[in-house]
């Protein structure tokens, strides 16, 4: 069956995109977007284009873009969003997001510490600037802002909470899921700051009686830590596409901070060795490893 003039020129450009960088690793190693095969990207554009203008098209085409990971054509999106929407959050929250995915850490903390400025109660903002600090191996910072989300957690929801869009969680009545999101990476923070008594006491606040339904990887880990779980049992969580990533960089820390390195360094390698190289786990471990700390592990 021949293919038509159009639809030969689709498949050719997108097996052309694939091949284009979006990211690079600490190391050099490229990473590409995937295709557009759902034509998503083709839709929000034509929505935008017809207008009228508005943050949420924009946001829109941006956020089609990230789903098959085309950052270099979201990023430029949400800077004209935060030139033309200054006091809207979702800008430089979703940029500093993709600004952790292209590896440019700086980048996001700037971004995201402005984002919190217009929405300082945002769990998701507060969430991904302590990533970005974490990233960049900035643990007090990233231990204090994850600390600062999780005090406001045990706060009354105020009736009005400035710079919020209406849909977003705010740091204050966390439900599990988030709960245990946030608490693995601070519990991360704290020990790589020398900080363990803080460390402790945020364990103490997870039980295996949990309503957990969405980030079994975090908390798997977290369970690990408290002595709940085994290492066999943390890594057999159920299967998504950042599970693998999520709990080898676990799993990693905790032999880390007991001070087994080749079996922390195997995990890393192991985070970084999928395919979703957006994931946090898988940009972590790779970031461990760009430390220098670790030597090539030998396959078995």
């Amino acid at each position: 069956m021949r293919l038509s003039p159009r639809v030969s020129v689709f498949f050719a450009l997108t097996a052309i995109w694939a091949q284009v960088p979006e990211a690079f690793s600490p190391g050099g190693k490229a990473f590409s977007a995937r295709p557009d095969t759902e034509h998503s990207i083709a839709a929000a554009d034509l929505a935008l284009a017809k207008g009228p203008a508005s943050a949420d098209l924009l946001l829109a085409a941006a956020r089609a873009r990230d789903a098959v990971l085309r950052f270099s054509e979201s990023l430029p999106l949400y800077t004209r969003g935060m030139d033309e929407y200054p006091g809207d959050v979702r800008f430089p929250r979703y940029r500093g997001h993709r600004f952790i995915s292209t590896r440019k850490f700086d980048f996001a903390i700037a971004d995201l510490k402005r984002a919190a400025e217009i929405a300082p109660v945002s769990f998701d903002v507060s969430y991904h600037l302590g990533l970005a600090y974490y990233l960049r191996g900035d643990y007090n910072h990233a231990a204090r802002e994850y600390q600062r989300c999780l005090t406001l957690a045990a706060q009354p929801k105020p009736q009005f909470m400035r710079g919020m869009p209406v849909d977003w969680r705010p740091c204050q009545g966390l439900d599990d899921n988030a709960r245990v999101a946030i608490t693995e990476w601070a519990w991360r923070a704290n020990r790589r700051a020398g900080k363990t008594e803080e460390a402790e006491k945020l364990l103490a606040t997870i039980t295996d009686s949990m309503k957990v339904t969405d980030n079994h990887a975090y908390y798997s880990t977290l369970l690990l830590y408290k002595g709940l779980r085994t290492e066999a049992d943390t890594l057999a969580v159920p299967p998504d596409r950042n599970a693998l990533a999520t709990v080898s960089y676990g799993v990693g820390i905790w032999h880390w901070m007991a001070g087994r390195k080749e079996q922390a360094c195997a995990a890393w390698e192991r985070a970084a060795s999928g395919e979703n190289w957006s994931a946090f786990g898988f940009i972590a471990g790779e970031t461990e490893l760009a430390r220098g700390v670790c030597k090539p592990v030998k396959k078995r």
